[in-house]
């Protein structure tokens, strides 16, 4: 949440400038049109100057807000599939992942507000969803045109959405207050559905036993012309397999762990010098010298950074070389016991990377799985380490889908969303399934979920990946 409020701020103080421009028009135009009255005899009404002087000033902090204030980063391109954005915030169900979404929604809710209040045509709801989608369109559209943002379907609907919201805000105000009550009845229809529905999708995940998984199929693959050729073992049974659970951190966790882990590496935290940050998923510590420390609340992982190693020894032409008796010792110095699953691997001896992986390994009611990730100065110093490894509990039986069933809606292209646009992009003609294995994935509640990992191979693969295959997966729960 701290890094969000940030980014208002942000682009609060961004849009403020723009917003002043549209203020400085607003007086001038309407001195124009009041001028205009007093030689007609009239004069021109105060509540709807004030509208539309408030209206000019939203119009100029929106265009900052989404044309002026983009990063060279951000992602561009268009985005065609509806509702994508929801479904990504129910996969994840993170405050940040939901806000977005509902914040392009509160971003056009003010135009929906004022444009009634500053012109009487507009208090007709059809001219206000024409206006509100046709100003997102315009936006979406130059978005995509001058590369300054992903032009999006899920704008152009939160958007429209958002107007119709305002508007409909605005009307019951103005028909409660003239006491109208059939209409403040009518006007109050659309906004109570809306909350119901968000309401009900909250109400929905909460009451559910588990978690969902972040990366869970969205939408299908096109595997039309796609040739199969199963080259693994399967079968039609269903049965039942354990889902597992880690203890979430709290705050007050991360805060007892950072104290305990920084003091073992002969660090601290001190108030008045140290950056202590609270994140929507983790945790931050760093005195920008010393260390950086980043703890998770979903299992408690974490990832310690040593800034007292010499920098020189970081980028070192002679590597990081280490042996793992020796890289073991320096893990155990850090005060991380090293599960007896977890196999050593060398990552990238040259880069000074090495890891300790336990893939979904059984220890009796415990699930070791993921990976220690170790980086080495040169010298066999340990700098960092980013400790995925986690120790699961088994929470309980869950029945499970049949690794057939689970090959058909690989075959049907509802497979990690996240591997989509990668496969319709390199549009292969022949995928060979070489392995099909029940592993865990931790899901939005910390629970770890059975899922079907299948590794693919295709046409594709010397090109696109060395030679090497791939791994998708699809989720293993019965529904």
């Amino acid at each position: 949440m701290y890094d969000f409020i940030r980014m208002i701020f942000y682009e609060f103080r961004q849009a403020v400038p723009f917003a002043l421009i549209g203020f400085a028009a607003g007086v001038m135009i309407l001195a124009l049109v009041n001028w205009k009255y007093r030689r007609a005899g009239k004069s021109f009404p105060k509540g709807q100057a004030i509208a539309a002087l408030l209206l000019l000033c939203y119009l100029g902090g929106l265009a900052a807000i989404t044309f002026m204030n983009r990063m060279d980063d951000m992602r561009t391109g268009l985005q065609v599939y509806p509702l994508l954005a929801f479904r990504e915030a129910w996969n994840s169900f993170t405050l940040q992942t939901w806000l977005n979404p509902l914040l392009n929604i509160a971003m056009f809710f003010p135009l929906g507000v004022l444009l009634p209040l500053a012109g009487k045509a507009f208090r007709r709801w059809y001219w206000m969803l024409l206006v509100g989608a046709g100003i997102s369109l315009g936006i979406e559209g130059l978005q995509y045109v001058l590369g300054r943002g992903q032009a999006d379907v899920d704008d152009l609907i939160c958007n429209a959405l958002g107007t119709m919201l305002g508007y409909c805000l605005c009307l019951f105000v103005v028909h409660l207050i003239r006491k109208r009550w059939k209409s403040v009845r009518i006007y109050a229809v659309f906004p109570t559905l809306f909350l119901a529905a968000l309401a009900g999708v909250f109400l929905v995940y909460y009451v559910q036993p588990y978690g969902n998984l972040e990366d869970a199929p969205i939408y299908a693959a096109n595997t039309k012309s796609v040739e199969w050729v199963q080259e693994c073992e399967l079968s039609d049974e269903a049965g039942l397999s354990g889902v597992y659970w880690a203890k979430p951190f709290t705050k007050e966790d991360c805060d007892h762990f950072a104290v305990e882990f920084l003091e073992r590496q002969g660090a601290e935290i001190d108030s008045g010098i140290s950056d202590i940050s609270y994140y929507d998923t983790m945790a931050f510590y760093s005195d920008h010298h010393t260390y950086s420390l980043i703890v998770y609340y979903k299992d408690g992982s974490y990832k310690y950074t040593d800034y007292r190693v010499d920098s020189k020894l970081l980028f070192s032409e002679k590597g990081g070389k280490i042996t793992e008796e020796d890289l073991r010792a320096a893990v155990e110095k850090l005060g991380i016991q090293i599960p007896d699953a977890a196999e050593f691997s060398v990552l990238n001896e040259e880069g000074g990377t090495y890891a300790f992986t336990a893939n979904s390994v059984m220890e009796g009611e415990q699930l070791v799985d993921g990976e220690l990730t170790c980086y080495v100065a040169e010298g066999g110093i340990l700098y960092e380490v980013d400790n995925a490894l986690t120790i699961s509990d088994r929470y309980a039986d869950a029945a499970v889908i049949s690794s057939q069933e689970a090959y058909e809606k690989l075959c049907a292209g509802y497979f990690s969303w996240r591997d989509v646009p990668a496969f319709n992009y390199l549009a292969p003609q022949k995928v060979r399934v070489i392995a099909c294995t029940l592993g865990y994935i931790s899901d939005s509640k910390g629970f770890r979920q059975p899922v079907y990992y299948f590794t693919l191979s295709n046409e594709h693969d010397a090109q696109w990946r060395n030679g090497g295959s791939w791994t998708t997966f699809v989720p293993a729960l019965a529904k």
